[in-house]
């Protein structure tokens, strides 16, 4: 073979191998990564440790509402003749409903009136003693001594409830004593002709019911002509609360005079103080599903509305109620999931950097809503972790 049909052969040879090795070079580089996942095991998720805040604040549902309803009765023998309308509100000095068309008023206090408060007077023209017969008559009995007490003056902490309320409407000055005075049984009678009712200066107990404070109507338990001695109005108190039942063993941060987050049913967000934490649990509703079982024991605790206003134009509705918790600002936080348990104690974590991985020994500190705080040597925000989901 001649020297010039030797190197003819040998440049296709040399161009069937450049040929070869570009098409093996195009496969390698061009083909689909899913097709290579295939042929292996799946690649490990990562996610980025992130400088944050971590909070164990804690989100509840709560109701709002008015609160707890209580029921007002009558004392009074007759007919009912007049009822407020549903949602009134009734302050100190008004009527809340009225027997055989005389009114039935509401005062402010602690101590219902148990008694008559005032001194009835004998009718015009009745002898105040019975005539004394002659010195000397057979038949003149003794002289009966006074009944002890008779003219002490009444006192107590009824007495005291209907100064207050005779001060509070402009009646009377104020006093600091709990005795019925002169004074006092004027103010009464002032108070009577204000209602143009007759001035006798006494208060029937019938005619007045004491409550906490002013009310709010929330349902007429009696109709017009119905007997008065009965249940009459359910009454609330006027400013909106939200109920909040949790369970009884999850009770943490929740307790009197802490301060929450309220995300209200108008959109609106405020801040509630929890005014009372109920100690008396009871079983969760049921709606008769089995796994209703498994609920805890609930308490209910009571928050007011720091302001009223937030709440304007709905009266009740489900509220989103956080409660405070710990926290820690500024700290390195990955998902729980992201955590190694070590065989000799202790966690790491697995950090990616490239094409290889290293596992890190972290100390952990704060836990909440699915991840973690972690500090360890050479841990910083945007390095990659392996976890598991």
């Amino acid at each position: 073979m001649s020297k010039r049909s030797r190197r003819v052969i040998a440049l296709v040879i040399g161009a069937v191998v450049v040929t070869g090795a570009g098409v093996v070079g195009f496969r390698i580089v061009d083909r689909p990564e899913k097709a290579v996942a295939s042929d292996g095991p799946d690649p490990a998720q990562t996610v980025e440790i992130v400088r944050t805040d971590l909070s164990q604040a804690k989100d509840l549902g709560g109701q709002l509402g008015y609160g707890v309803s209580h029921t007002v009765k009558s004392h009074a023998e007759g007919t009912i003749t007049w009822l407020p309308k549903p949602g009134a509100t009734l302050e100190q000095g008004d009527v809340l409903f009225r027997v055989d068309n005389k009114p039935a008023l509401l005062f402010y206090g602690g101590t219902p009136l148990f008694r008559t408060i005032g001194k009835t007077t004998p009718p015009a023209g009745a002898p105040s003693s019975p005539p004394s017969a002659p010195p000397d008559s057979p038949s003149t009995p003794p002289t009966a001594p006074p009944a002890k007490g008779a003219d002490k003056p009444i006192e107590g902490p009824d007495v005291r409830v209907v100064k207050e309320n005779l001060t509070a409407l402009g009646f009377l000055p104020q006093t600091t004593t709990d005795k019925l005075t002169s004074a006092t049984t004027n103010a009464i009678k002032k108070w009577q002709k204000s209602l143009e009712l007759d001035e006798t200066g006494v208060i029937d107990p019938a005619s007045v019911a004491v409550l906490p404070g002013a009310v709010r109507v929330d349902s007429i338990k009696a109709a017009l002509g119905d007997p008065a001695t009965a249940e009459i109005l359910g009454v609330t108190a006027t400013d909106k609360v939200v109920t909040l039942p949790v369970d009884a063993d999850s009770t943490q941060g929740i307790s009197v005079g802490a301060k929450v987050k309220l995300a209200l049913p108008n959109g609106k967000a405020t801040i509630g103080t929890i005014r009372s934490v109920g100690t008396d649990a009871t079983p969760p509703p049921s709606d008769g599903n089995p796994a209703d079982g498994g609920k805890k024991a609930q308490v209910t605790a009571l928050i007011t509305l720091d302001h009223q206003a937030a709440s304007a134009g709905v009266d009740s509705g489900p509220v989103t109620v956080t409660v405070p918790g710990a926290s820690r600002k500024g700290v390195l936080v990955v998902p729980v999931a992201a955590l190694l348990a070590l065989r000799e104690g202790g966690y790491a974590v697995q950090v990616v950097t490239g094409t290889t991985t290293a596992l890190i020994g972290v100390k952990t500190g704060m836990f909440a809503d699915g991840n973690v705080e972690i500090t360890g040597a050479g841990l910083r925000a945007g390095q990659k972790v392996v976890t598991t989901s």
